[in-house]
């Protein structure tokens, strides 16, 4: 793996931190602590156990082999199957897609919120909003305007700061105004639900390996940055998802989860209240941003690897294919548009749980092959973790939320007949070019 020439160690973890709690923290919670009330800062802890055994998976991966491509490289390179590796990257692209809508929901809320109204002319501001700042960014991309690094890197300390602030401040108030507890009493499954409901909320990490080459010595970068941004991100998950249960009455989010942090800063202060609103819009637009650029670039990818159709875009162009930006761009739209929050961020899970899971199952898998170098420990906990959560979010969704789980269903097998279409359909085209070479 070539090293690279331009950021450090700083810049990673400013966007990791960034990318894990720039969307989440506004888009998700509100979903986690409706779903694990005063235990959410355990359903944190544990999400994170799970993920960090994942990205050590991810991280050794990425030292076993000579690919810049993520999950799909990794694959490819160590197991040869192309029909997993396509299986994985088609369930990435429609994840990043489900979490591009998450953000662009956010992102809408909270402007409607800010702005005090639901509709304008008739129409409703929020669908509005979120397609706007959708298109917005597919825009910026278009014109070469995409991701930068070095306004990412400036604007985390923005949207981390105002939110540990928050979390801070919510600590102080909760301590004098309320009775502060852990609530292990209320210890059961419903925070091991959580964790798996809001698992999408720490994905953003996983971003910085299809681009590594704008790092200085690539593998140790992004092991530093990746193992030190998780800590940092679900440090901040945790304080605000336990500031939240305690300010707010669990009715009142269970109600209305959506906007369940901008609630807890209103009871502290308007002022507060307002800078957290600005920080959910900046935040959620920046996620919007980086993840486009990102996804544009990993579809590139997989474009010049055949396992995307090259209708999707140029896999020889200099940056993101416009067709790419478009086309990932029109489905994040409808997405946000049609779905709802919780939708939305269950379905991203799902994929995000899927994929995490089979990574840290491939590093046990080849942990004893030359040349790679693996604690079987965290693979294996990455991969039974993501399993359980597997297994709770799909029953949590057909027990609880029955249309959610239909629709999670259609789309999963849309995605697959599709892609089973596209394989088949590339095995019978290189069939007749073997025949017309031989005739």
């Amino acid at each position: 793996m070539s090293e690279g020439s331009g950021f450090g160690v700083g810049t990673a973890v400013a966007l990791g931190v960034g990318g894990i709690v720039g969307g989440g923290i506004y888009a998700a919670i509100g979903i986690v602590v409706a779903a694990a009330g005063i235990l959410t800062w355990f359903a944190y802890a544990l999400a994170t156990a799970v993920v960090f055994c994942c990205a050590y998976s991810y991280i050794k991966l990425n030292n076993a082999t000579d690919s810049s491509g993520g999950s799909v490289s990794y694959i490819e390179e160590l197991t040869g199957r192309s029909t997993v590796a396509g299986v994985v990257g088609w369930t990435l692209v429609v994840g990043y897609i489900g979490t591009m809508a998450m953000y662009a929901y956010a992102f809408g809320m909270y402007g409607q919120m800010l702005i005090g109204f639901e509709y304008v002319v008739g129409l409703p501001i929020r669908q509005f909003l979120s397609i706007g700042i959708v298109a917005v960014f597919v825009g910026l991309n278009l014109l070469g305007a995409g991701s930068s690094a070095a306004v990412e890197r400036y604007l985390v300390f923005v949207q981390a700061g105002i939110i540990a602030a928050f979390g801070l401040i919510g600590l102080w108030f909760g301590a004098a105004n309320y009775q502060l507890q852990l609530g292990f009493s209320q210890l059961g499954i419903n925070p091991i639900l959580a964790a798996s409901v809001g698992f999408v909320s720490f994905e953003g990490w996983q971003l910085l390996f299809y681009d590594q080459d704008q790092f200085d010595d690539p593998n140790e970068t992004l092991a530093k940055g990746v193992f030190i941004s998780i800590p940092i991100a679900a440090a901040i998950y945790i304080l605000v998802g336990f500031v939240i249960t305690t300010l707010l009455p669990e009715e009142v989010v269970a109600a209305q989860p959506e906007p369940a942090l901008l609630y807890g800063a209103l009871l502290i202060s308007e002022w507060l209240a307002l800078a957290v609103g600005i920080a959910g819009l900046i935040s959620t637009a920046s996620a919007i941003n980086s993840t486009l650029f990102s996804e544009a670039l990993f579809a590139k990818n997989l474009i010049s690897d055949d396992i995307l159709p090259h209708e999707m875009g140029d896999p020889d162009a200099d940056a993101a294919p416009e067709r790419s930006v478009i086309v990932i761009g029109l489905l994040t739209a409808a997405f946000t548009a049609l779905g709802s929050l919780e939708a939305v961020v269950e379905f991203a899970s799902l994929a995000f749980i899927v994929v995490f899971g089979a990574m840290s199952a491939l590093a046990l898998t080849v942990r004893n092959e030359e040349g790679v170098d693996v604690n079987p420990v965290p693979p294996l906990l990455g991969t039974v973790g993501s399993a359980a959560f597997f297994v709770m979010l799909t029953w949590y969704l057909y027990s609880q939320l029955r249309a959610v789980f239909w629709l999670v269903v259609v789309i999963a097998a849309a995605v697959f007949t599709v892609e089973a279409m596209y394989f088949k359909r590339q095995e019978l085209s290189e069939g007749l070019g073997s025949v017309e070479k031989r005739l």
